[in-house]
């Protein structure tokens, strides 16, 4: 069961992900501990919080509405009681159409762990371990979403991202005119609902830097994975985003990259 557990949380502090960071400047640390078992270590995880924020630059003062909360509860997991580790933060947020704000989560990151309760120095060792890495990715990630870009940027919607950035949107369409000026086809296969490709939108693809970069050497196309008409061989994956270089010549896939996280190997390709 621990092994499990280890493995667990090893894909999943290093998974990133697909929530947004971007103009989070202040909060308030809240440490809401359920667990009578470890009641006593709340203080020091509220300082662990307050430190890694002053890191950021987030400003802790003033109890606004927006919070960061370690939520602390004892857990079943199986035969043996466990512990379940969630960080939070939520705020109050406009939904599209609506006048009034809603408080919902903007961010949640969670993790089951299994001390030996009767061993004090276990439990105080998986928690401050377990504490200290959800912070640690909260943190990158924070800073990642946060960093200046290069460049300049297009600002962009999904709704509007073809029209916006000049993709094509008719796989045919896109296929004359790719074969007309010699160049290979880029197809950016995305959904509505997928938040993955929102990232990859805004953070990568409307950088005027990698757009001019993108359209020197490919016709850039956008396609619905769900709703667009495209050749059965790109609908073989269902993850997405999907970026396919595909040789105009005799629709060959040359290159494919699927997720956000290879949006190095895509980068690299560029150069």
């Amino acid at each position: 069961m621990k092994l499990l557990l280890s493995l667990l949380a090893t894909v999943s502090i290093y998974a990133q992900s697909f929530y947004v960071l971007t103009g989070v400047d202040n909060y308030d640390p809240i440490v809401a501990n359920m667990s009578p078992k470890t009641a006593k270590y709340s203080a020091d995880i509220k300082s662990l919080m307050q430190s890694m924020s002053k890191e950021i630059g987030v400003s802790i003062e003033g109890h606004p509405s927006r919070v960061l909360v370690f939520v602390i509860r004892d857990v079943s997991l199986g035969d043996v009681v466990g512990l379940e580790v969630k960080l939070e933060l939520g705020e109050y947020v406009l939904r599209d159409g609506a006048t009034q704000r809603v408080f919902g989560s903007t961010y949640e990151e969670s993790k089951l762990i299994a001390p030996d309760f009767k061993d004090e120095e276990d439990v105080d060792d998986q928690l401050a371990d377990t504490v200290e890495e959800m912070l640690e990715k909260f943190k990158l990630q924070y800073i990642e979403d946060n960093k200046k870009l290069s460049t300049g940027k297009k600002s962009v919607t999904h709704e509007t991202f073809a029209a916006d950035m000049g993709y094509e949107t008719n796989y045919k369409t896109a296929l004359i005119k790719a074969k007309k000026e010699g160049k290979a086809l880029m197809i950016f296969m995305t959904t509505s609902y997928c938040p993955w490709c929102r990232k990859l939108e805004n953070r990568i693809l409307s950088q005027n830097d990698i757009d001019a970069k993108i359209k020197a050497k490919y016709i850039p196309l956008m396609l619905n994975l769900d709703k667009d008409t495209y050749p059965e061989q790109f609908a073989k994956t269902r993850f997405t985003p999907i970026l396919y270089i595909v040789n105009s010549k005799d629709e060959s896939i040359e290159h494919k990259f699927v997720g956000y996280s290879n949006r190095g190997e895509f980068l690299h390709l560029l150069k």
